[in-house]
């Protein structure tokens, strides 16, 4: 059986939201193909879907203009991304409180690990959390050479491209979906000290790249949209 388009509409969708298992289980029981099959079916649709979002970034970038003034705001995550951390702290706390709980009755080496583990895992959870929430609250001013770096609408720090050691762009979130890796840029002074960091858009992205070549600032640049 041929997959009609608003199945294909439907297997994007899955895609876009980093759904690949779901995707290539779709295919497998809507069209009777074997695992194999249906894994790349939806391979070549990514291949397709990429190539086309390529092509789309690459016009966009294509009609960028570097001007003396400009402003970058940070990428604000989807709201529902920050409650599912709340609700995954949550039950990390619950489930280490009955590890507690057992090593209370019961001290064994094995409980003793895996409170650890959950005990680094919320330490990490709470670490991504808060850096998500402060990532949110900056922009930037850019005019000319100089960098106005602000936070919740306060002025934090100002810096000319002549004291930036280096700036870095990277990704934090694990883009899963189609064309959804969005980049984290790092300023770095001359003291290699962290001055700002956060995501922003892919067009932002291209537009602060550009600007940097200009004035001949080093980028570590790790960022892949693709």
């Amino acid at each position: 059986m041929e997959l009609l388009e608003k199945d294909e509409e439907y297997i994007i969708s899955l895609l876009e939201q980093g759904k690949k298992v779901e995707a290539v289980a779709f295919v497998k029981n809507k069209t009777g193909m074997n695992l194999k099959e249906a894994k790349d079916y939806i391979d070549k649709l990514i291949l397709k879907k990429n190539i086309h979002l390529l092509d789309k970034r690459t016009q966009e970038i294509e009609k960028i203009e570097l001007s003396d003034k400009f402003e970058i705001k940070s990428l604000r995550t989807n709201i529902w991304w920050l409650f599912l951390y709340i609700i995954f702290f949550i039950i990390l706390i619950f489930i280490l409180s009955s590890l507690i709980n057992i090593l209370l009755k019961e001290l064994t080496y094995k409980h003793i690990f895996y409170s650890i583990i959950f005990i680094g895992v919320i330490i990490f959870n709470c670490y991504n959390f808060l850096r998500e929430l402060k990532s949110r609250k900056y922009f930037l001013t850019i005019n000319g050479k100089t960098i106005k770096i602000y936070y919740e609408n306060n002025e934090k720090e100002v810096i000319t491209t002549d004291n930036i050691s280096q700036v870095r762009f990277y990704v934090i979130d694990s883009g899963r979906g189609i064309g959804n890796k969005n980049p984290t840029l790092q300023i770095f002074d001359s003291e290699e000290k962290i001055l700002v960091e956060m995501t922003i858009k892919p067009i932002d992205y291209y537009l602060l790249k550009k600007y940097f070549e200009k004035y001949n600032v080093m980028i570590d640049n790790q960022y892949k949209e693709f």
